[in-house]
């Protein structure tokens, strides 16, 4: 069975390049309580309600919040509903959250709200007494020091701030976020010797985007741009793909990151909602990103990580929803170009258009960043991907082809995934003898990659063509990866071929073990039976294969074995 690697060379790594400056750093804080329906009979509201409760549930918090404001008109005094409201509004960025915030007394995050509204109207004496509202427990203790202190500092006290944060300075894996955030307020109060201090203690840290614009700004400002321009080319070193980037950090690297102290707590915000890395902490991470944009809405850092968060999931095999991508979209779609990081955030639009079904949408985002950047091969790379995703090989190979011309001679190791996914696009129009070379090209560079030894192998074993070399394959990236379908699948089948039939049944079953609604997997597994004389059992197998929504090749050829073995119908 022959799996080539999904589109998303780009995307993948705009999101971890923001993660934060605690590495690793895990969140716990506890979840709002989002507890049932708030209604035990019918009435007017009840079916705003269900309508609500519906949209929160596929992860379209707008909708929600529309539907719980729609329900409260009806039954304002509902507390359940100002709650459920206020959570939707503040997932959504909309201003009902605002506006029942000050219904929801005891309510964490609503005094969050409420603060960052008084510090938006200059009020930071106020600001601060909501922060110390909040209840002793994990959250508070993570983000409270940090508000306070930038409230401290907007009240022309800066020593207090740093007096704050200090006893946060060796908090475990978050300890970095209140160092850094120290660094910013004394680097916004102009204390040069503090700021340089603190600084230094930050700047050992894992190079991420965030913190490499941070660092080079002061160290632009402070009349070291080649230490500056060393901190962004060992981010670029540490992660190729943000290259794009590059010229417009480059360009903007002298300008201060902070200047006031709204800014300071939305920069707060973001660097605690980074380090909740934990997928448990998606719902907080969401809530933090969304208050740093209610407090600064130019800070694309924190758009990016949203974006990212909008189509996370605690399940790790789950699939981002069309509702899920299009609000990532709407959450990025604000960056312009001009924009430091307009590149990665392209970049990441056109994986979530490619992923709906907008090739050209997003083929048309890369085409504009290829402009901008002609010497870079994994935007056109990226684009080729767009294609052959939407099984437009035809479209993909020119960008394929261009990108390798880009990669050098002799091509370097990182270069295997061009001549792989261009002789997939080789083989899938027909090119086999084109596609063969590329795809051994892509083994001489990347000898241990499971993808390449997997369609290599299955490639040759389905021609009947080298299958000792198949198997050999085949077995390696077995060995690589015991886990993968696919790739028992593939050996299977060439053991099969070999003859071993035996062999070719236990690998075979365990691949449908694995992937029982696999249509490709099952049929080969009929085939297998079929060999061992189990007539029965193959007619089952390609008949639940046929079953299994087979494309429309796959589908002919069980049929004709259907047809040919045991005639119109199965036994």
């Amino acid at each position: 069975m022959r799996i080539s690697l999904p589109f998303g060379r780009f995307a993948v790594a705009a999101c971890i390049m923001l993660s934060a400056c605690a590495a690793g750093a895990a969140g716990t804080a506890p979840f709002p309580d989002t507890a049932p329906s708030p209604a035990t009979k019918p009435n007017p509201a009840f079916g705003a309600f269900l309508a609500a409760r519906y949209a929160a549930s596929v992860n379209d918090p707008a909708r929600a919040a529309s539907f719980y404001a729609k329900a409260l008109q009806t039954d304002p005094d509902n507390p359940r509903l100002a709650q459920e409201g206020f959570l939707s509004g503040v997932l959504a960025g909309s201003d009902e959250a605002q506006t029942l915030a000050p219904r929801l007394p005891g309510n964490a995050l609503a005094a969050l709200l409420r603060g960052n509204q008084a510090a938006m109207q200059g009020d930071y004496k106020q600001a601060a007494t909501f922060f110390k509202s909040l209840p002793g427990d994990q959250l508070a203790a993570l983000i409270e020091p940090l508000l306070i202190a930038w409230t401290q500092f907007g009240q022309g006290d800066e020593q207090a701030a740093l007096n704050t944060l200090g006893p946060s300075f060796n908090n475990g894996a978050f300890g970095g976020v209140y160092v850094l955030n120290a660094a910013l307020i004394a680097d916004a109060a102009g204390d040069t010797k503090s700021a340089t201090q603190l600084y230094g203690a930050v700047s050992a840290a894992s190079p991420n985007l965030r913190l490499a614009q941070i660092l080079a700004s002061w160290d632009t400002r402070q009349g070291n741009k080649s230490q500056a321009e060393a901190v962004l080319m060992a981010l670029i070193a540490a992660h190729p793909d943000l290259a794009i980037a590059l010229p417009q950090l480059q360009a903007q690297m002298g300008a201060k990151v902070i200047s006031t102290p709204v800014q300071g707590m939305a920069e707060a915000y973001l660097t605690l909602a980074a380090s909740l890395s934990q997928p448990q902490a998606l719902f907080l991470r969401s809530v933090f990103l969304r208050f740093a944009l209610e407090l600064r809405p130019d800070l694309s850092a924190a758009r990016l990580i949203l974006a990212s968060t909008q189509i996370d999931s605690d399940d790790p095999n789950a699939t981002p929803t069309p509702v899920e991508m299009r609000n990532a979209l709407e959450t990025l779609a604000p960056i312009q170009p001009g924009d430091a990081l307009y590149g990665p955030a392209a970049v990441q639009q056109a994986s979530l258009l490619a992923s709906l079904g907008e090739p050209d949408k997003a083929v048309a985002l890369l085409n504009g960043l290829s402009a901008k950047h002609p010497d870079n091969a994994g935007l056109l790379a990226a684009a080729g991907d767009v294609w052959r995703t939407a099984q437009q090989c035809g479209q993909a190979l020119p960008y394929y082809q261009k990108a390798i011309a880009l990669a050098g001679n002799p091509p370097p190791a990182a270069a295997w995934s061009l001549y792989f996914d261009r002789g997939i696009c080789e083989d899938e129009t027909g090119n086999w003898a084109a596609a063969e070379p590329d795809l051994e090209q892509a083994l001489k560079l990347s000898p241990d990659q499971p993808y390449v030894l997997n369609y290599l192998g299955y490639s040759w074993a389905s021609r009947d063509e080298k299958l000792d070399e198949a198997q050999a394959m085949l077995s390696k990236a077995a060995g690589l990866d015991p886990k993968d379908p696919a790739v028992l699948d593939s050996l299977g089948y060439v053991e099969m071929k070999r003859g071993n039939t035996k062999r070719a049944l236990a690998l075979l079953i365990q691949a449908v073990e694995l992937s029982p609604d696999d249509a490709e997997i099952n049929g080969h597994l009929g085939d297998a039976f079929w060999q061992a004389g189990q007539k029965l059992q193959a007619a089952y197998q390609w008949d639940r294969a046929l079953g299994l929504n087979p494309d429309a090749k796959l589908k002919a050829a069980l049929a004709a074995k259907i047809q040919q073995h045991f005639g119109a119908a199965t036994p």
